[in-house]
C-alpha cells in the first residue's frame, strides 16, 4: 500500500490583493526596493506607513525615478545624492571623476554620509 505523504495542494501560489512597491536610496547611495503584500487596502497602507516611517528614521531618501542623460550642458549622468536627493553634476579634475552639487548653505556636497553621520559638504 502507498501512502501520499505530501498531497499536492489544490492551488500552488496565489497572490496577496494588494501589494505596494517602492524605490529608496540607502545612506551609503544604494538603490534599493522593497514590496510589501496584504490582505487589503487598510492592511497594506498600514504596513506601508510603518515601512515609510523606519525608512524615514534610518536616513533612507526616496528614489526620484528622475534618471535623465544630461542636463542640456553634458556634464551630468543622472547621478542623484543619497544625502540631498538632489541630482550631481559630474566634474573632472587632473584626470579625476568625481559627482558633486552645491547645498542651500553654499558648501559643496560629493554625496558621502561621514562615519559620524554628518555629510560631506
Amino acid at each position: 500500500m502507498v501512502t501520499e505523504i505530501n498531497p499536492k495542494p489544490d492551488v500552488l501560489f496565489t497572490e496577496s490583493p494588494a501589494s505596494w512597491n517602492t524605490r529608496y536610496v540607502t545612506p551609503e547611495g544604494y538603490v534599493c526596493q522593497i514590496t510589501l503584500r496584504g490582505e487589503n487596502g487598510k492592511d497594506l497602507l498600514e504596513k506601508a506607513g510603518i515601512a515609510l516611517a523606519y525608512l524615514k528614521e534610518h536616513n533612507f531618501l526616496p528614489d526620484s525615478g528622475y534618471r535623465k542623460n544630461g542636463n542640456g550642458n553634458g556634464n551630468s549622468d543622472g547621478k542623484m545624492c543619497p544625502v540631498h536627493g538632489r541630482e550631481m553634476k559630474r566634474r573632472e579634475k587632473d584626470g579625476s571623476v568625481f559627482y558633486s552639487h552645491k547645498t542651500e548653505s553654499g558648501s559643496w556636497c560629493y554625496g558621502k554620509v561621514r562615519k559620524n553621520g554628518g555629510s560631506h559638504e
